[in-house]
């Protein structure tokens, strides 16, 4: 079917730029006589209007071999890299954009592996066939301007409907991830998923865990950006997938407010993990294997987050909260906000955010830790420490100090505490 009878879902300007940009690709697979057809998030995108295009990756498929694919991009490639060539993807940049073609595969796990054992193919239909949903199981014929769709992805992508190629036990076994990314799609796209589908991942759920920490983070990571990740967890909640890697989930009965966050990976993740103990949310993020910093940044903005939710906010615990909360004041703010009952705490907040923060734009201790040893003759280490954090209370207590303040109170706090 010709791509232009989808002129109605799709808008021209956008569909034009894309054939003109692969024309050279398309040009060189035809000089070498194979098969070229673009797949992939794209030619799904362009059926739900998407505006720019230019952002989204180019991926393509081919019935070339990983070989041939180098010889043939390499004269209208600014780069090529060959990271993937044993799963049959040469990436390269072509007119400065990133592109990967992989040569027809089909690929599937087997029983302990957390890596698929990858054939190769020559059938575009194979390769659709063994893709995630039918709502990516679509190419585009760079040479006819076709749209291949032989298991009905357009019609599902009208209908709203979440189906998988094959068999979803088929789908699921060859790739446990999948069962996961279903929760994704079924967010990003206000899908519904049949009974079918839900069975298998019920029946399956126990092989996510060949699946590798990391690609298990990043796709949650991916459901928690979706604007409303909600329906994604409604998904992983009654198919109890969310018991292998995220049993935390079931405790935060507010988890459906998410959405009302900013679009930030570490608030979202905060307000996901503010219910539970701070022991056991950073044990859960070293287990899918998140970054030290992101461990840090999240358990500092749930911290702030209960500081304004659990004390009242006078004028010493706002000065505590402002220098505890850093960069992440408002992120503490926005997550605090999505908490029942918090209304008056948030209110108090601003109300102290209005006396104070122009006292607090200059937070600075006047004196540093060199100056300390230097005036009262203190040996490195520890008690320098404890000088700087009395002072830092003294700030807090009281509100901006003069260095001869500074000076005075330490005095008076080195005789008392015989340093």
């Amino acid at each position: 079917m010709k791509l232009n009878d989808y002129y109605i879902l799709m808008n021209s300007e956008h569909l034009n730029k894309l054939l003109q940009f692969t024309t050279p690709i398309k040009e060189s697979f035809e000089d070498a006589a194979k098969q070229i057809y673009l797949v992939g998030g794209i030619v799904r995108d362009l059926h739900v209007g998407v505006n720019d295009i230019s952002s989204l990756d180019l991926d393509f498929t081919t019935d070339a071999t990983p070989e041939e694919i180098k010889k043939i991009i390499e004269p209208i490639a600014e780069s090529i890299w060959l990271s993937g060539q044993r799963f049959g993807t040469i990436g390269a940049q072509v007119n400065g954009k990133t592109i990967e073609i992989t040569t027809h595969r089909s690929e599937s796990y087997v029983s302990e592996s957390r890596k698929p054992v990858v054939t190769f193919s020559n059938d575009i239909h194979e390769d659709l066939s063994r893709r995630d949903f039918t709502i990516n199981s679509m190419a585009i014929d760079l040479k006819t301007q076709e749209l291949i769709d032989p298991f009905n992805g357009l019609q599902d992508l009208q209908m709203r409907a979440l189906r998988t190629p094959l068999d979803p036990t088929i789908s699921f076994s060859e790739d446990p991830l999948r069962m996961m990314r279903a929760a994704r799609f079924i967010s990003r796209y206000n899908l519904t998923f049949d009974k079918g589908l839900k069975q298998s991942v019920e029946e399956l759920r126990g092989r996510l865990e060949i699946v590798s920490a990391e690609r298990i983070r990043d796709e949650l990571n991916k459901l928690l950006m979706t604007p409303d990740p909600n329906p994604g967890f409604k998904f992983l909640l009654k198919t109890k997938l969310y018991e292998l890697f995220l049993p935390e989930l079931l405790e935060n009965r507010n988890r459906h407010q998410v959405r009302y966050l900013r679009q930030n990976l570490s608030i979202r993740l905060s307000a996901l993990l503010i219910n539970v103990s701070q022991s056991a949310g950073k044990a859960r993020m070293k287990e899918l294997k998140y970054p030290n910093r992101e461990i840090d940044n999240v358990e500092n903005l749930i911290s702030a987050a209960k500081m304004i939710l659990t004390k009242s906010m006078n004028n010493v615990q706002y000065r505590r909260w402002y220098l505890f909360a850093g960069e992440n004041r408002q992120g503490s703010i926005e997550i605090a906000t999505v908490q029942r009952f918090s209304r008056k705490r948030i209110k108090s907040v601003r109300r102290q955010s209005r006396l104070l923060d122009q006292e607090l734009k200059d937070s600075t201790i006047p004196l540093t830790g060199s100056e300390i040893i230097n005036i009262f003759g203190i040996d490195e280490g520890p008690k320098v420490g404890n000088a700087l954090e009395h002072l830092k209370n003294l700030f807090i207590e009281n509100g901006p100090i003069s260095r001869s303040e500074a000076i005075d109170s330490l005095e008076v706090w080195i005789k008392s505490n015989d340093i």
